[in-house]
């Protein structure tokens, strides 16, 4: 995929995985983010600097394409590459973050509060 990341990505892989590659490095499994009332919002992402990620598979009109929404930027957080093409390596939206000591969390699981 290009050069060496500096700071970290954050994409979609596959239709299961969301990964984390640069200095911040792994990946989480995305299960059934992509059907059911859950599908708005995936796997909520948090990070050290304050940065709240959802990402999910399966835009609207583009089913085969990851969709990350921004829901806080933090210190760290640069930019979000919006993907538009199922051909596109990654076929996914990609979160940039700033070189820096950064930690993440996943919530893969939601349960409604009443």
């Amino acid at each position: 995929m290009g050069e060496p990341t500096k700071g970290t990505r954050v994409y979609g892989a596959s239709d299961d995985l969301i990964e984390f590659e640069g200095e911040l490095r792994g990946e989480v499994g995305c299960y059934g983010s992509d059907e059911g009332p859950d599908h708005a919002i995936g796997v909520l992402v948090a990070f050290s600097d304050g940065t709240l990620l959802a990402v999910r598979y399966g835009k609207p009109g583009l089913g085969g394409v990851w969709a990350i929404a921004v829901l806080r930027r933090g210190e760290m957080f640069e930019r979000l590459d919006i993907c538009t093409d199922e051909d596109a390596d990654p076929y996914s939206d990609v979160a940039h973050f700033r070189p820096g000591k950064l930690k993440a969390w996943a919530a893969t699981n939601a349960e409604r509060v009443h």
